[in-house]
């Protein structure tokens, strides 16, 4: 059996990447992170690794998993706070006031995989992820509850020749260099943009940094995409293309099946929920789903 401290601080680790976020987050010293989080490592036989950028586990993982099966429950049950990660635009957006019951992450987390790792293996309660790269309606053990839905438009530096076009055309775009992300981080969403010749000036970076997304669009003639709400939180200089992508985006919770109906988790949805109706009035091209039914 391993305490709630020691368990809490190498899921600290994993999730928040380093020490010192750790401790920020989970409101103990790095020296306790390391000293807690080298138990649990001991208890379970494991070792921590740097795998592009983010530690994983080596060795057999399976009796942990079971222990942070039983640590979610009792996060549910409310002897912890639960762990709720976010987009870099939902987290500013959305997550102010959050319910007392809920501790936010870095929210910087780029990419489908790791954010759906950690909800897998519960090191996170919840993630607000990003339309339409969620887990499937099959998943076995996820769902994905779907609260907004937004379109998504092209952005670019100030004086950039696309704004001297009386009309753009997905053509015009496309005779520029756009930014992408490495293969896999965002699979739907890659996959439709190269598919009309875009996603073709990879930018690699596991964690949101904003001088190297959109702060390039800002500084080049490459071609970026935004959101209301993403424009809203790091748009700076940048201006909208007055055309849209063949995709949309928009907001959603992801947990494991098992929370689903939980109070804790309806009063982090109707709080999401509140946030983005304000949102709307303000950006009348935010839709709200119904009553959000989970997939």
């Amino acid at each position: 059996m391993i305490s709630q401290d020691d368990l809490a601080a190498l899921d600290g680790l994993q999730w928040l990447g380093s020490g010192h976020e750790a401790s920020a987050v989970l409101g103990i010293s790095q020296a306790t992170v390391s000293r807690s989080s080298n138990r649990a490592l001991q208890l379970f036989g494991l070792q921590l690794e740097r795998e592009n950028g983010e530690w994983q586990l080596i060795g057999d993982a399976s009796f942990l998993q079971m222990e942070r099966r039983v640590h979610q429950v009792a996060r549910w049950m409310g002897h912890r706070p639960l762990r709720l990660e976010a987009t870099y635009w939902s987290a500013p957006t959305l997550c102010a006031g959050l319910p007392p019951t809920w501790r936010l992450g870095r929210s910087n987390i780029v990419g489908v995989g790791r954010n759906l790792q950690l909800v897998r293996e519960r090191i996170v309660d919840a993630w607000i992820a990003g339309l339409p790269d969620l887990p499937s309606p099959d998943d076995p053990d996820l769902a994905a509850i779907t609260l907004s839905r937004m379109p998504v438009f092209f952005t670019c530096a100030p004086g950039h020749p696309l704004l001297q076009l009386e009309r753009i055309s997905l053509e015009d775009v496309a005779a520029f260099p756009s930014l992408g992300l490495p293969g896999g981080s965002y699979p739907l969403v890659e996959a439709a943009l190269r598919r009309i010749g875009l996603w073709n000036d990879a930018v690699r970076m596991q964690r949101y940094r904003r001088e190297r997304w959109e702060g390039r669009v800002e500084t080049d003639l490459v071609v970026g995409y935004g959101t209301p709400l993403s424009l809203r939180v790091s748009g700076g200089q940048l201006c909208r293309l007055p055309l849209l992508l063949p995709i949309q985006s928009g907001d959603a919770v992801v947990v494991h099946r098992d929370a689903l109906g939980h109070p804790s988790l309806e009063g982090l949805l109707a709080h999401l929920r509140g946030q983005l109706q304000q949102l709307a009035r303000e950006h009348p091209e935010i839709t709200l789903e119904p009553w959000p039914q989970p997939c």
